[in-house]
């Protein structure tokens, strides 16, 4: 069936990277190139926000447009919101999808996502463990990749000093890094620049620099006050990176992880260090576009390869890495959820 309107449900704001890039970015980018209209109603107590729900979920009720397909991302509490959306799956459960991206089931309480799981037509979900969970309540489920979007930043020559980067909400991913990279950098006897990209909690940035206090020739870079929503920027400072780092300590919680932090490395043409853990060994192909490191001592073993490479050599894997953006660009993810949805 054609699809020519999608009304989506957001869990959460634009501060969470899931909202902008499986619903603004692609809901824009389909509109622009399919010609589907949309619907994104934002979760806030704001009376415009509040007005615009009951005004997309009147609509859905009483007047829903024909060929139109209703998103549920994410949704996860019991709360008014979470329930009217219960309510409104309940009365017009056709042509409905529930998007997933995280293990939220083991993060939260799990009775509002398997709610949405077993009642909404299919699911659409960034891992293959994610897509392993859904089908125990959902037979329809589509694995649907985190996307990245167009930001014409990419890698140039490689720094003076070596610059080792890593991105993302560090509170999350605090134990990856203390158990798989950093010890790494400590045996390093080089002088390197790491930049952090997402620390923003007091007693951390001073646990860092505790932690490196020893290692002299580490410096230490913690951007302040980033602006996520100026994606521009964001890709920027990665492709200053000569080094993205994407360590997954191998949990539940990781192996469902959809390696968006790792694809946006790639996408600016930085090769990649990363553990195989969940879906980066999907996009991380050893020795073409990075390496595989699942300990400390492989970090370090291949921090130390690609800085002894030839500047022939780490440009080949730097164009390798940008080449396979086209595995999780914006064109593949919306042609994707497209097929589905039409499907």
């Amino acid at each position: 069936m054609k699809t020519s309107h999608i009304y989506w449900f957001a869990y959460y704001d634009m501060q969470e990277p899931s909202v902008r890039y499986r619903a603004k970015y692609a809901l824009e980018t389909m509109e622009k190139q399919y010609g589907i209209s949309y619907d994104l109603v934002i979760p806030s107590y704001r009376p415009v926000n509040v007005l615009r729900f009951v005004w997309v979920y009147l609509t859905i009720l009483f007047n829903r447009k024909k060929e139109s397909v209703i998103v549920f991302e994410k949704i996860r509490t019991k709360r008014v919101y979470a329930t009217a959306l219960k309510v409104l799956l309940r009365i017009c459960n056709q042509r409905t999808i529930y998007d997933i991206d995280d293990a939220d089931y083991i993060k939260y309480a799990p009775e509002t996502i398997h709610y949405f799981m077993k009642h909404c037509e299919g699911c659409t979900v960034g891992s293959r463990a994610l897509a392993a969970y859904s089908l125990q309540l959902n037979k329809d489920v589509c694995i649907l990749t985190s996307p990245v979007v167009e930001h014409g930043h990419v890698k140039g020559a490689r720094n003076k000093r070596l610059t080792i980067g890593w991105v993302g909400y560090y509170n999350a991913h605090r134990e990856s890094l203390m158990k798989l990279l950093f010890p790494a950098l400590g045996m390093l006897d080089m002088e390197l620049d790491l930049v952090i990209m997402g620390i923003t909690k007091a007693e951390q940035i001073k646990e860092l620099y505790a932690y490196f206090a020893p290692h002299k020739k580490v410096n230490l870079v913690l951007p302040e006050n980033i602006n996520w929503l100026n994606e521009s920027e964001v890709y920027k400072t990665i492709a200053g990176f000569d080094i993205g780092v994407a360590p997954l300590l191998n949990t539940p919680v990781n192996n469902a992880k959809s390696a968006f932090k790792l694809k946006q490395y790639l996408c600016c043409g930085v090769p990649v260090l990363g553990s195989t853990t969940g879906e980066n060994g999907t996009y991380l192909i050893d020795g073409f576009n990075g390496y595989s490191c699942n300990n400390a001592d492989e970090y370090a073993t291949n921090i130390k390869l690609i800085a002894q490479m030839t500047d022939a050599a780490y440009s080949n894997m730097g164009t390798n890495a940008l080449a396979t953006r086209k595995r999780f660009d914006m064109e593949h993810y919306c042609s994707t959820l497209l097929n589905y949805m039409e499907r």
